[in-house]
């Protein structure tokens, strides 16, 4: 596998490293408008951008709340698929970890 096409090709390590950026701004803003349900959503996608799936369905959860009826529900199935996700994602890390052997 060669650098460029690798898990940290510099491509791959510079848009992370934007979307931490972007994350750490979106977390400022939040503080100054915690109810505005557009600002949550970007962060929630970005979050889930970043696969920080745990994180990204609570502030889009949280979004839903003060979202108007019809953007919340364009957001719902979009939210139930993203539980899946965490859930598959939380089920893959068990499956990687060490088993104790039982006596």
């Amino acid at each position: 596998m060669s650098l460029e096409k690798g898990f940290f090709s510099p491509y791959r390590v510079f848009n992370l490293w934007l979307c931490r950026l972007a994350i750490m701004a979106s977390e400022k803003l939040l503080i100054l408008q915690p109810h505005n349900w557009a600002l949550r959503r970007d962060h929630g996608m970005l979050l889930y951008y970043s696969r920080d799936y745990g994180e990204a369905v609570q502030e889009l959860s949280i979004c839903m709340a003060f979202a108007p009826v019809e953007e919340a529900e364009v957001l719902e199935p979009f939210v139930e698929k993203l539980h899946l996700l965490r859930l598959e994602s939380s089920w893959k890390s068990l499956e990687h970890t060490d088993r104790m052997a039982v006596p």
